[in-house]
């Protein structure tokens, strides 16, 4: 990790360009106490031009391709979707032909060996996102930022990054915390000594310190329209989302109390759900000449999604799973290749007949036979298998066309609100049913099909106790989202055994627990002697 770090300590020249801007002297040139000054100085104008450009390239380092050709492993979307290919709910393809079985064949970390692109990418991902926000944080000392509202809200930006970065580490690279997990190395600066594994208790509590100040800096710092510390903007780390990590590293480490409060505020702020007729794509054609909508879905829509907390819009690259690996009439690898990304079937059984969600995937009867899909290159014609997932179905691009380039370019978001809402019931679960039960309750009531009595836990089915639901709604809900069945087998201790009969799984691996935890990469101690 150190040598992404010391690469970045060199990268002051991109202050050079603004010092003819500010009038500083000797020409495009500017010195580090030159920029502290500045910093210091209140001036909000030659802020930004100093650290603006950098404050807000923060949140894209989430949200980059990177690391070379293999699609797998070149992007935090794609990271969490083989993650997913590592679980029970997912079944991709219906033959092993396909890409996705070379994924979903692996037994956890196996395949992802210390020197594979699929087990380093993750670990140069995730400190990428540290040595970045460490860049950023060498300039806001607190004497620095004071009490200017402007530096209070780039510091609590670099904060939130820092902490998300060391919690996707710890979630890929060490046990759950429950179980005993070890720590990281921490690093809480540009360069400086090679430092030795922590606990997972001292990593945790940087990453919660952290969280913490970013939370109180964010409501100091009076930015968003309504000065609360939130923008409108999903592609901003604002107040929402530091509380959104600080839920999930809470939830984690068993911190229900702190869980809670974080979720609160997020659903305070994110009190709508998504509307029963846009949960995924509606055929608007016939079942022989299907028609799906990207602009009527809310998984690819995000003026048809009140829930998205932070993501990023019609992003047209490898980045984008929902447009390669998850929309089944898509072009690329999760359609036309037919690696169709279908539910398993006894976790569809479970689905309420009266769950909007449910219409979310064809039942085990159904199919689109015959489809004709649109390639650069020209059609091809498969046939779309039962259970397969109509949750990122779309047969026309946001732009209303059925062009291939056009259904590649979808919403994609990292974060929403019933997410928040899960981890609170979650949280509750362990500390009092009643609450628990009413949180979920609210989810369900909103996913009951319009015009039929409201689903309750009493009245759901399924799990025997309120925990259980929990799990239960955590897996209809988020499917196919950011990775949350792997971590969240990982974090509940549940091994993801296939080998269950009556499933339509093409593979009967028992990936237990200890095989969701990857190993550090080979050449780290090459890096770090402390790590021999």
């Amino acid at each position: 990790m150190k040598k992404y770090i010391v690469i970045l300590a060199a990268a002051m020249w991109i202050f050079s360009s603004c010092a003819d801007k500010l009038d500083l002297a000797p020409e495009n040139q500017i010195t580090q106490e030159q920029i502290m000054a500045i910093l210091a100085s209140g001036d909000d104008a030659k802020i930004d031009q100093i650290i603006g450009g950098l404050a807000g390239s923060l949140p894209t380092w989430i949200h980059r391709t990177f690391g070379g050709a293999d699609s797998r492993a070149n992007s935090c979307l794609n990271f969490h979707y083989v993650n997913n290919l590592q679980g029970f709910d997912i079944v991709p393809g219906t033959d092993g032909t396909e890409w996705g079985y070379q994924a979903y064949g692996f037994c956890g970390k196996d395949g992802r060996s210390p020197i594979n692109l699929l087990n380093t990418n993750y670990w140069e991902f995730g400190w990428k996102c540290v040595a970045e926000a460490n860049r950023m944080l060498d300039l806001l000392p607190d004497d620095v930022v004071g009490e200017n509202k402007k530096l209070k809200g780039y510091k609590a930006s670099a904060l939130t990054l820092r902490a998300y970065g060391y919690n996707f580490l710890m979630e890929n690279y060490r046990g759950a915390y429950s179980a005993g997990g070890e720590g990281l190395m921490i690093y809480d600066k540009v360069g400086g000594d090679y430092k030795p594994y922590s606990t997972a208790g001292e990593t945790y509590d940087f990453i919660k310190q952290d969280l913490a100040t970013a939370v109180r800096l964010f409501a100091e710092s009076e930015i968003g329209e309504n000065k609360d510390g939130y923008t409108a903007t999903t592609q901003d780390i604002d107040l929402a989302v530091a509380n959104f990590v600080r839920a999930r590293a809470s939830l984690l480490t068993g911190d229900n109390a702190t869980a809670i409060t974080a979720c609160d505020a997020i659903l305070a702020k994110y009190p709508s759900f998504i509307a029963d007729s846009c949960y995924g794509g509606n055929n608007t054609g016939t079942a022989s000449a299907p028609e799906f909508l990207a602009a009527a879905n809310a998984f690819l829509s995000f003026e048809k999604n009140p829930e998205v907390i932070f993501g990023f819009p019609q992003i047209n690259d490898a980045r984008n799973t929902t447009g390669t690996w998850l929309n089944v009439f898509g072009p690329g690898l999760g359609g036309a290749s037919g690696d169709y990304a279908r539910i398993v079937n006894v976790l569809y059984d479970k689905i309420a007949a009266t769950d909007v969600r449910k219409s979310a995937f064809l039942d085990g009867n159904t199919s689109f036979a015959d489809y004709t899909y649109t390639l650069s290159s020209g059609t091809s014609v498969r046939t779309v298998p039962p259970y397969s997932n109509l949750k990122y179905a779309a047969t026309h691009g946001l732009d209303g066309a059925q062009a291939a380039a056009s259904l590649a370019v979808f919403d994609v978001c990292y974060m929403r609100a019933s997410e928040a809402l899960l981890m609170k019931a979650e949280a509750q679960a362990k500390t009092d049913e009643n609450a628990a039960k009413a949180t979920l309750n609210t989810l369900l009531a909103a996913r009951t099909k319009s015009g039929q009595t409201a689903l309750t836990c009493d009245t759901y089915g399924g799990a025997t106790t309120v925990l259980d639901m929990v799990k239960l709604q955590w897996r209809i809900e988020m499917w196919g989202e950011n990775g949350l069945e792997y971590y969240n087998n990982k974090r509940w201790g549940v091994a993801a055994d296939r080998s269950v009969s009556g499933t339509n799984h093409r593979n009967n691996l028992n990936i237990t627990v200890d095989k969701m935890t990857m190993d550090i990469p080979a050449n780290e101690p090459l890096y770090n002697p402390n790590l021999q």
